[in-house]
């Protein structure tokens, strides 16, 4: 049975802010969790002294605003906390999850050309369920406008995607939405099982083919199977 008590949801003030909260008060409101928000005043290195005074003053805007926000949560009924932090960005999220147990993390994403965004180096670093919002579909979310009605779960039969298919169909469930399965071979799969048959030869490629589709549908039949899972899969 899906456990939920707390989402914490990373926020930058930033134009995406608005998605982040949107998605994290649309999970909350399923689960009755309570939504943790936490902005970050990323430093490297401890600030000089002669920086406190515009650290402090920065702190009280980004309070000012997380309060705004927090009062968004609270119109619809979401329960919600905050913090303001200053730290490393990796540290002060692992800080965070410690103290709250939190259960899912929401966060926005954006890459940059020469080095990693801070969204790539949590999805890196933190081994815990996350819901990363981007795309064209969240556009337009805004607080008490999200709705999901189906949901994807790739799976290659590891153990993760086996936990991340248990997930998918709790919320599944639990959003009265739709799932569908996807599983695809890999290309060096294809190819190392190519070289391997018995007869590698381009006139019994389409046969060879199909008998990777009919064990992979197999596999996907199984797994339905031992999770329940009445929709058809995707292969």
């Amino acid at each position: 049975m899906l456990s939920c008590n707390c989402i914490l949801t990373g926020i930058d003030l930033g134009p995406d802010t608005e998605k982040n909260l949107a998605y994290a008060a649309y999970f909350a409101s399923a689960t009755g969790s309570t939504v943790r928000l936490l902005y970050i005043i990323d430093y490297l290195l401890t600030p000089p002294s002669y920086l406190t005074s515009y650290i402090e003053d920065e702190k009280k805007r980004e309070e000012k605003e997380m309060a705004r926000l927090q009062d968004v949560l609270n119109g619809l009924g979401v329960k919600s906390e905050f913090s303001v932090m200053l730290g490393r960005l990796h540290e002060s999220f692992m800080k965070v999850i410690r103290e709250t147990s939190a259960d899912l993390l929401v966060i926005g994403y954006k890459s940059h050309i020469l080095r990693p965004s801070s969204s790539e180096r949590l999805i890196k670093s933190l081994a815990m369920p996350m819901l990363v919002v981007r795309g064209k579909y969240a556009e337009q979310a805004a607080p008490g406008t999200v709705s999901i009605r189906k949901i994807l779960c790739p799976v290659d039969f590891s153990d993760n995607s086996l936990k991340a298919l248990s997930m998918a169909k709790e919320y599944a469930e639990l959003f009265s939405a739709e799932l569908h399965i996807l599983h695809v071979v890999p290309s060096h799969v294809i190819k190392e099982k190519w070289e391997q048959w018995s007869k590698p030869q381009e006139r019994e490629r389409e046969r060879f083919e199909e008998g990777l589709h009919s064990e992979s549908a197999a596999k996907l039949a199984q797994l339905k199977k031992e999770f329940e899972i009445p929709e058809e899969g995707v292969i």
